[in-house]
This record gives C-alpha cells, structure tokens and sequence, in this order.
C-alpha cells in the first residue's frame, strides 16, 4: 500500500487524473487547486462556480540532436534553436500560434521569448468549446 502511495504521489499525471472531478470538453475539472498537476497545465479558476478549468499537454518532440535542444523560460518542454513553445506546439521564431488559453496569439519573438496578446480567457476557450 506504501509502495503505491509513494509512486502516485511522485507523479503528477496521476494525481491529476485522481483529482479531477470530471471533465469539460478538453479540460480536466478540479474543485480542489492542491490536486491541479504543477507542470504542463493552464488553469483557470471560474468564480461563478468555484471551479478550476485545466488544460494539460504533452510536449512535442524537437527536432534536433539532443545536445542542441534548449530549456526555454517558464517552459519544461525542450525547444531547438530559433523555435519556442507554447501548450507542448513547438514554432519557429517569427510565427504566431493561438495560445494555450485559446483566446490569445502568441508570438515567437527573435529573442526566443513568447510574447503574446493581452485579451482575457474563459473556460469555454480554454477548454475548446465549439462556437455554434
């Protein structure tokens, strides 16, 4: 029973599927923000219901020799050199992606950093919830 315990608590994957309460579309629904995964997760809290609203991603693979891959701020995902990331999608430097809270653009600037449009989100972006 030890043995189990310490193994679900070393990983967040998990601890993310035990914690969560239900789903909604593509997020994960936790009512309680001590079981959200801490890496490859967006979250949003929606005050109406007091619910947190999660979007996790695996990373994408890069596509360079594993010596050249970097590590790039805010991110545990692995880029190459001229790429960024955002929600686990590897792009180049330059080009522009709809963000993970799917409401903003982010751009991969020269610098290697992320920077993006400054417009609010809800759960109903975040977890891809068809327009009608």
């Amino acid at each position: 029973m030890t043995i189990l315990v310490t193994f679900f608590l070393s990983c967040s994957v998990f601890i993310g599927m035990i914690g969560a309460s239900e789903k909604f579309h593509d997020c994960d629904v936790y009512s309680d923000e001590a079981n959200i995964p801490t890496e490859n997760t967006y979250c949003i809290k929606d005050f109406e219901d007091g619910k947190f609203y999660c979007k996790s991603w695996t990373c994408a693979d890069p596509d360079c020799p594993e010596e050249q891959q970097l590590a790039q701020e805010g991110s545990s995902c692995p880029i190459c050199p001229d790429t960024c990331t955002n929600g686990g999608i590897i792009f180049d430097k330059g080009d522009s992606i709809k963000c993970v809270d799917g409401s903003n653009k982010c751009t991969c600037t020269d610098t290697g950093v992320v920077i993006s449009t400054r417009r609010g989100t809800n759960k109903f972006w975040l977890c891809g919830v068809p327009e009608n």
